[in-house]
């Protein structure tokens, strides 16, 4: 013992001596003059092993090598994977059979865990972690790491964040054929449901007609990538076309019958029964596209069912909520804070309690420029807030106008002119919900100011004037759903304002 002792005294004699060790060790991986048990692997290929190591590292490969057992298959495991982990079980390290890109890495992740090795499990993991980062927001890497990711069956949470994060990068741009054909249809699946929209509103939304495009294009890709980005476009305009038909409908798509055929013969030339154009069309809402788009683009291309367009088309005439006309009295709905007069366009201030109030109408359209204006006939105490409260969804019970401001509200969105603050617009990010409050523009705190609220929701912005004099954009990237003019009057019980509805409206 003395003896055993003084040989390893230093730090770098132990270094040095399991180096040595794990330099013999590594000599018997897959070695068969040291092994007594060979694995036949997914690829055919025979990997030698040692028992005594393998039963002694693996709970599960114990109770496989059964005493007299001298082959055992891995059907499910590859030769270069099942290496990885030899290495691992025999020093405890994988260098020269490490995983050295995604793929492999996934593989390797599939078979640590059917074997048990948490370790393996976790390095692995870190690997690819950290072989994220070099994605970038390059298209095609993303695409083709998707597509790696899905074949390895059930995500567990920690491996699934990478997917969502290439969807991520998938969903920051347009994406072309050479993209789209990187993608698998499993990964191709999966971005369409990560990127759904999550809005319970039959709402028109024209991200649900970019969707469709989207699918068409991936379609094309798979049958004929040369030709599939010239042929879809000339059939269906990108976002930039399909807004500017939006604004002028006389900007009509250019496609005729003869370049829609075409289409069609490409998607259907490879006549499969199980052929994926239909199950993903499947996937998007037609109610949702715009029905001048659904009778311009959709209907004339013929791959979606005529009733399920018709289903589209009755949705959005009978059962959308009914809107708004230019010539009606817009009101006002509110807490006990507030009352209307007159034609109850008018709102007024009566009691000390915060609060706030929205307008009855209701913008439901994502297209077109709606403007309102809001008519200080008296001031405030403290402050005003003026903008318009956001839903994703048409609320069964009653909103609760009394307690908070309309910029304290979650979906709450306003210009605010304190008296001690000056005027600044909220943003959301707080702590606690907390609005984040950023200086914008001049004061509106005086008799029979005009502000005027512009809602574009062609470009997704907000932006606001007082008394004609045009101000900065106010907000960007605005979401789907349902938009009500609305107001904050102050802490006291002083404060009154007019809304006249400017201009959109007679489209809804």
């Amino acid at each position: 013992m003395d003896v055993l002792g003084k040989s390893f005294t230093s730090a770098k004699e132990q270094t040095a001596a399991m180096a040595e060790l794990m330099a013999d060790l590594r000599k018997m991986i897959n070695n068969p003059e040291y092994s007594d048990v060979d694995f036949v692997c997914q690829d055919r290929v025979r990997v030698h092993g040692c028992r005594h190591f393998l039963i002694a590292r693996s709970p599960v490969l114990k109770r496989m090598i059964i005493p007299g057992t001298r082959e055992l298959p891995l059907p499910d495991i590859s030769s270069s994977c099942l290496l990885t982990l030899l290495e691992y079980l025999y020093t405890g390290a994988m260098v020269e059979y490490a995983p050295l890109n995604s793929r492999k890495a996934y593989e390797v992740i599939t078979a640590a865990r059917y074997l048990q090795l948490p370790h393996v499990d976790k390095l692995t993991r870190e690997f690819l972690v950290n072989s994220t980062a070099t994605v970038g927001d390059d298209l095609t890497k993303a695409a083709l790491r998707l597509s790696v990711a899905l074949e390895y069956g059930p995500m567990s949470p920690d491996i699934e964040i990478l997917s969502i994060e290439f969807v991520r990068v998938l969903n920051s741009k347009n994406m072309e054929p050479v993209h789209l054909q990187a993608l698998s249809e499993k990964a191709f699946r999966y971005f369409l449901h990560k990127t759904s929209s999550k809005s319970e509103l039959g709402t028109l939304s024209f991200g649900e007609y970019l969707r469709f495009r989207q699918i068409i294009l991936w379609c094309a890709s798979q049958v004929c990538p040369e030709e599939a980005a010239e042929v879809v476009s000339s059939s269906l305009p990108d976002s930039k076309g399909a807004l500017m038909f939006l604004r002028d409908p006389t900007k009509a798509p250019a496609a005729d019958e003869s370049q829609w055929s075409y289409l069609r013969s490409i998607l259907l030339r490879k006549e499969d029964p199980k052929s994926p154009l239909q199950s993903l069309l499947s996937l998007v809402d037609l109610r949702r596209i715009h029905p001048e788009l659904l009778m311009k683009v959709v209907e004339p291309l013929q791959l979606v069912p005529p009733g399920d367009v018709l289903k589209a088309y009755q949705h959005q005439a009978l059962e959308r909520p009914r809107m708004f006309a230019k010539d009606s009295v817009c009101s006002w709905e509110h807490g006990t804070a507030y009352k209307t007069l007159g034609d109850g366009s008018t709102l007024q201030k009566v009691e000390a309690e915060i609060g706030f109030a929205r307008a009855t109408v209701a913008i439901f359209r994502p297209f077109g420029i709606y403007e309102w204006d809001i008519i200080i006939e008296q001031l405030c105490h403290q402050f005003c807030e003026i903008g318009f409260h956001f839903a994703s969804r048409l609320q069964s019970g009653k909103i609760n106008f009394n307690g908070s401001t309309l910029a304290m509200q979650p979906t709450g969105w306003a210009l605010n002119m304190d008296i001690t603050e000056g005027t600044r617009i909220n943003f959301r990010g707080g702590e606690s919900g907390a609005p984040i409050w950023v200086p914008y523009e001049k004061d509106f705190g005086h008799i029979n100011a005009r502000i005027r609220v512009q809602l574009d929701l062609y470009e997704r912005v907000c932006s606001f004037s007082v008394d004609g004099d045009e101000f900065q954009l106010a907000w960007s990237h605005l979401l789907d759903g349902i938009y009500f003019p609305a107001v904050s009057l102050g802490k006291g019980n002083e404060g009154r304002v007019r809304i006249e509805l400017v201009s959109g409206f007679d489209l809804l």
